[in-house]
């Protein structure tokens, strides 16, 4: 199949029989997920305040970003320390924002984090807030979007994982989200050709030394929906990262070209990668840029009515012509333009969908050969 691999990856045996307690159901997996992809925008007040007025236990460097260089995780916080920097900084905050100076959308914050904080220890799922680790797209960025329209792509470092097992011999991703992840990070500090992802897979493998059983899961929102898939199928390549890495995002448009999808659905295969998009019916943002661009990974589409059923699409290689035809209309910007706004409401549809999405589980999903065609287990076979 061109650029397709040669031969079939077996799956991994021993990825989901290491003892790890994988959440219940979807539904929770969303819920939670939902809560970090969002809080981050609080992140985000948190940095720009910073940057203008300064907060106590939140520096902000000469070249405007977080460094805290007595921190064995400088640009890392986990929800418990953000709980510390809004409640030693409340007067500054609800002077600034809306969301502090109402008492229940500040108890209903703290109440998410503490939430979270419980869950970090409960399940051992690695949960920071980082202003590039969890993404999101902070006020400073929104002006960016419109360069991210232009839908050039660029050739960025091929995983040598990928190139060793013959996956693609390249991967080109949208340049605009692709210059978030690989650019230099610029700090005095740093090595000259140190990048954001580096900055990110330095933090994570430490927290993964002290937390040596817990899990990496990668989310946002948006922009930070498309970050997320980038950093997410990068980190499933590293042999240091345990797998699977679980990206989970809300509103994502697509990241990269053929080979990106390749080199997604052959982590997948192999467990290494499990990726949920979550896409509200009718949101245009999840629909761009089309192109010459793929979704990659498992999609739940949310439907704003009542009653209706979230539906569940995989870009399999063994799906039939009319599934494919299906799966790309229905992602397609002529059947997502609308004049509302269905580009925020994740949460709200997450819930509204709890019966249903308590029926199913995303590892199951992944077993499904109707869907994703995958038949774990299988001896390695050439395509």
């Amino acid at each position: 199949m061109g650029n397709a691999p040669l031969e079939v990856p077996q799956a991994d045996p021993t990825v989901l029989e290491d003892g790890y307690v994988w959440p219940e159901n979807l539904y929770v997996e969303l819920r939670d997920m939902a809560s970090v992809a969002y809080l981050v925008y609080t992140f985000a007040y948190l940095t720009d305040t910073a940057r203008e007025f300064g907060l106590k236990g939140l520096e902000i460097n000469d070249e405007g970003r977080i460094g805290m260089p007595s921190r064995d995780l400088p640009r890392s916080f986990s929800p418990k320390e953000i709980i510390e920097i809004i409640e030693n900084n409340l007067d500054t905050l609800k002077s600034r924002f809306k969301n502090f100076q109402d008492e229940e959308d500040y108890e209903l914050t703290i109440k998410k984090l503490k939430i979270l904080q419980d869950l970090l220890h409960s399940r051992n799922t690695m949960i920071g807030i980082r202003s590039t680790t969890w993404f999101t797209a902070s006020p400073r960025m929104t002006s960016n979007w419109l360069s991210n329209v232009a839908f050039l792509k660029k050739e960025y470092d091929l995983p040598p994982v990928l190139e060793e097992n013959g996956v693609v011999e390249s991967l080109r991703l949208h340049s605009g989200f692709g210059k978030y992840i690989f650019d230099y990070t610029h700090d005095d500090d740093d090595p000259v050709t140190w990048r954001k992802y580096d900055e990110i897979l330095e933090d994570v493998k430490l927290l993964l030394k002290e937390y040596p059983s817990y899990k990496v899961y990668v989310t946002g929102h948006s922009l930070g929906g498309a970050l997320s898939s980038i950093v997410g199928v990068y980190l499933a390549c590293d042999p240091d990262i345990p797998k699977p890495v679980s990206v989970i995002n809300f509103a994502s448009p697509r990241v990269g070209g053929r080979h990106f999808l390749l080199a997604a659905r052959w982590l997948e295969r192999r467990r290494w990668l499990r990726m949920l998009r979550v896409v509200n019916d009718n949101d245009t943002i999840a629909a761009m840029p089309m192109t010459n661009y793929h979704h990659i990974g498992m999609q739940v589409r949310l439907y704003k009515e009542i009653g209706r059923e979230p539906i569940f699409t995989y870009p399999s290689e063994e799906e039939s012509y009319r599934k494919f035809v299906g799966r790309l209309w229905q992602n397609s910007l002529i059947t997502s333009l609308n004049l509302g706004y269905d580009h925020a409401d994740y949460r709200e549809r997450v819930d509204k969908d709890q019966l249903s999405l308590v029926k199913y589980d995303l590892n199951d999903l992944y077993d499904d050969p109707t869907l994703t065609g995958f038949k774990h287990g299988e001896e390695t076979q050439r395509v």
